[in-house]
């Protein structure tokens, strides 16, 4: 059985917002995913792991989180066994 949880925000918060539980889902979602790449981001920056480890166990794509990174000028470290790893 899937459990949920429930989450209160301020009513401000949805200025311009519809809050139809649909749409409220689908922001939820967004910044989940949002939080989801940061989080991986800083652990790859704090040097816990590759990016391939990171997405793996934040659960994040390891190709969305390589764009990421390079979108923000974090150049992906790559050696000689990852990419045979790769290419296997």
């Amino acid at each position: 059985m899937e459990q949920t949880i429930e989450l209160q925000i301020p009513i401000k918060w949805l200025a311009g917002v519809s809050n139809e539980p649909l749409m409220l889902q689908q922001i939820f979602r967004l910044g989940l995913h949002q939080y989801k790449l940061e989080r991986a981001l800083g652990l790859y920056r704090d040097g816990v792991g590759s990016l391939s480890y990171v997405a793996e166990q934040i659960g994040v794509s390891k190709r969305e989180l390589i764009v990421e990174a390079r979108n923000r000028g974090i150049e992906p470290e790559f050696s000689q066994e990852m990419i045979l790893e790769e290419l296997a």
